[in-house]
């Protein structure tokens, strides 16, 4: 995975914003600007050393200008998780059949896009980001629930892609096991394996 939509998330995760007259159209850019400036943080000089004050200096704002956005590190920390989710589920997505086509009403659309996308990630070679927002989040649990949340769809997914749910599921947890070792450095196959992998995996979820 990856870590990691936005597309219309099917964890939830996005909502409505409303819309106003009062409402600051440049709001949003501030708050990627921010998460931006603390990928930044984390990935030259590890999570430890991200704080809201470091947030600020390197976004080029006012420590108050954070503190509007994101209230605590927690926030900021949680802001960064849910884009990995974003960024994952965006990936998925580019996967899927036009639902209009004869491949959308095919038995595991779903569980081959969701295969693609962890085997051709669009954003690669952020595995420091991830496994460090990953550690942070595990010292704080409920740091994870934007990702347990999603997790828990993306399951729910698998499992009513019109296949046998254990199969579908085994290849779920073979792509979250490449993610993980590809985190934290455990045991990474080479490339050529990986496609291998994909491969077997892709004939258990194509009928």
């Amino acid at each position: 995975m990856a870590p990691a939509t936005p597309s219309s998330s099917p964890s939830g995760t996005r909502s409505t914003r409303r819309t106003g007259t009062n409402r600051d159209p440049h709001r949003g850019d501030t708050k990627r600007r921010i998460v931006d400036a603390a990928e930044r943080v984390v990935v030259r000089d590890g999570v430890g050393h991200l704080t809201l004050e470091a947030a600020a200096a390197e976004a080029d704002l006012s420590k108050g200008g954070v503190l509007y956005h994101f209230g605590t590190r927690d926030a900021l920390v949680t802001a960064m998780v849910t884009r990995i989710i974003e960024e994952f589920e965006e990936d998925v997505d580019s996967h899927l059949p036009d639902p209009d086509t004869d491949a959308a009403s095919r038995p595991g659309a779903y569980s081959r896009a969701y295969l693609r996308a962890s085997l051709e990630p669009s954003s690669p070679g952020e595995e420091r980001l991830g496994a460090a927002l990953l550690a942070a989040a595990a010292a704080e649990p409920a740091l994870l629930l934007p990702l347990q949340e999603a997790a828990a769809v993306w399951q729910a997914r698998i499992s009513d892609d019109g296949l046998d749910p254990a199969t579908a599921t085994l290849v779920r947890l073979a792509c979250d096991g490449l993610w993980l070792c590809g985190l934290f450095g455990l045991a990474v196959p080479d490339r050529k394996l990986v496609r291998s992998v994909g491969e077997r995996l892709e004939a258990l979820v194509t009928p």
